[in-house]
């Protein structure tokens, strides 16, 4: 396969770091494109990361930029936060981009299964001395139930006895892993069972020592904790009324108790879709969203795939809705898996109106922002701004976020056009259904007003749990009664950010920002499409980079005239 023409433009520094890359994180340089790392898998001893540090601190202080100080300074402080959970999470996502890209190769199969063995034994030595909260250990019980049950479905798969032979022996000492480090009385990992445990132990994830670096360095906020947590409970305490109007409108409409609970079960009754439906739905809806999304809200590059997959029963706990995987983006064909949840044991989406919204988040934002961005579409990012990076998700989740916005807006625009397009007819005939247009405009609002406050919840979880304000079982309860929202509800989509430090914030701050510099470019009548197209094609540098470049974009277009200067 060949190469993304922008390693050709790689600098010295950035060769370096590509190198160091494929050597400290080759799982992840895979999953990328770097195909010769197939079968490789970093084991984080005492002595292998200091040897990545140094290196790395190297690279630091050869920077040539601010964008290569602020990448390389969030791998730095990432290589110092190691819990139990990460290794199988780590180990559970190689084998899986194995199986997607390659199917079973059992040469890198066999090399993969004895690198991930000798990963555990090294963490196991590196961790042995630490205590871990309850709240970690069944974190560490989900991640590597993860791990076996990908590995089950390998050996269930295979028909080459050599790899058999080499997982079992895996297999045992991920079970032993779990024994050590895991929670005694957790089998299942899904609400029913860890939300009594952890009401019961109410203690606090201790993070507060490392957390405002994780922020800061890792995630590249350039606002304080503080900042985070003031933003996310105004803009909770500015929008929870919003959702209870439409939750009145919609309950009078449903003849139903207006409350966010019961409005929410009877839209599942109306507009619910069979499991076995939920895929195919999406799956064909897809083409004419797609036509309408390219057509009214961001370009698309011609060189875009996105596969649509039903989550593996073994990463169900960990994505409760949805979520976007990136293939081989330093390659010429880069593709994305679209994973949609359809388990009802953790799962509050086998709806039309919560597909649509997982539709238009995973796929035309992050699918589309991963796309254009490693093709080079309606930017050039460079080699360090298309590569895996915890600024990646920074960015893409706030577009995705604002996004579901758009969304809405979108939907009221389209009621009222006089001729609308056959595929946007088309978008209106499937989301109204039965209904009356009026209550399909007022579901689908309700459902994007209660995912705004879900993420602003998600900020302030990600505040208050790792400054040890509260413990999670404190922070559903006082939530559930804040919002309305059903404490599964609440749980199942937080929980998992413990997995990912400092991520939460980012949809609604990120979000918050690019709603901002949109209304800015509008200002200077740059369309919403041409906005969200360059937006969408830049790449993931830092916060603080990625809106200066955003202002020199919208500043260098001559108001009036559409043009770039």
């Amino acid at each position: 396969m060949k190469s993304n023409p922008i390693l050709e433009k790689m600098s010295k520094v950035e060769k370096r770091f590509f190198d160091w890359y494929k050597r400290f994180d080759p799982s992840s340089a895979y999953i990328d494109g770097a195909n010769e790392c197939a079968g490789k898998f970093f084991a984080p001893s005492k002595d292998n990361l200091a040897i990545a540090e140094r290196e790395l601190r190297g690279l630091l202080e050869t920077a040539e930029n601010e964008g290569q100080k602020r990448f390389f300074q969030s791998y730095l402080t990432a290589l110092s936060f190691n819990e139990p959970y990460m290794i199988p999470s780590r180990a559970a996502s190689a084998f899986f981009a194995h199986l997607v890209k390659e199917g079973i190769v059992p040469e890198h199969l066999r090399s993969l299964t004895a690198q991930v063995g000798q990963a555990l034994d090294a963490y196991s030595n590196l961790l042995a001395s630490k205590e871990w909260s309850i709240e970690i250990r069944i974190l560490t019980c989900q991640t590597t139930d993860q791990l076996l049950g990908i590995l089950d479905t390998i050996i269930a798969e295979t028909k080459d006895e050599s790899i058999k032979k080499s997982l079992t022996p895996l297999k045992a000492k991920a079970s032993e892993y779990r024994r050590a480090f895991g929670a005694e009385d957790i089998k299942q990992g899904d609400f029913a069972e860890v939300y009594p445990v952890i009401k019961e132990n109410r203690t606090k994830v201790k993070h507060k020592d490392i957390y405002p670096r994780l922020l800061a360095d890792v995630w590249g906020y350039p606002e304080s904790i503080k900042e985070i947590e003031e933003k996310a409970t105004y803009w909770l305490k500015k929008e929870l009324p919003v959702l209870k109007r439409m939750t009145r409108k919609l309950a009078k409409n449903y003849r139903v108790k207006p409350s966010v609970d019961a409005v929410h079960e009877e839209l599942n009754r109306r507009k619910g879709i069979d499991k076995q439906e939920a895929l195919r739905f999406v799956k064909q809806t897809r083409s004419i969203a797609q036509k309408v999304f390219e057509k009214d809200v961001v370009k698309i590059t011609p060189k875009y795939e996105t596969r649509v997959v039903e989550t593996p029963p073994y990463l169900v706990n960990l994505i409760p809705t949805a979520a976007m995987m990136p293939f081989d983006g330093l390659t010429e064909k880069p593709f994305n898996v679209f994973f949609i949840t359809t388990d009802p044991r953790v799962s509050s989406s086998i709806n039309i109106p919560e597909l649509i919204q997982s539709l238009l988040h995973e796929e035309y934002g992050h699918a589309v922002n991963y796309s254009n961005s490693v093709t080079g579409f309606a930017a050039k990012p460079s080699f360090l701004e298309v590569i895996s990076s915890a600024f990646s998700t920074h960015i893409s989740d706030g577009i995705s976020f604002h996004r579901e916005l758009e969304f809405a807006q979108l939907l009221r625009k389209l009621s009222e056009k006089r001729k609308p397009s056959d595929a946007e007819a088309e978008l209106l005939r499937i989301l109204t259904g039965e209904e009356d247009l009026e209550t399909m405009l007022l579901e689908n609002e309700f459902i994007v007003q209660m995912w705004r406050i879900i993420r602003f919840l998600r900020a302030i979880f990600d505040v208050k749990i790792n400054m040890e304000k509260q413990s999670v079982a404190d922070f559903v309860e006082k939530a559930h009664k804040e919002t309305g929202i059903s404490e599964k509800m609440i749980y199942n989509e937080t929980w998992g950010f413990l997995e990912t430090v400092g991520y939460a914030p980012c949809y609604s701050i990120a979000g918050d920002v690019i709603r901002k510099l949109q209304g800015q470019a509008l200002a200077r009548e740059i369309s919403q499409v041409e906005f969200n197209t360059y937006v969408s094609s830049l790449g993931f540098p830092s916060r603080e980079i990625f809106e200066r470049k955003v202002k020199n974009f919208i500043n260098s277009h001559r108001k009036g005239t559409g043009v770039v200067r």
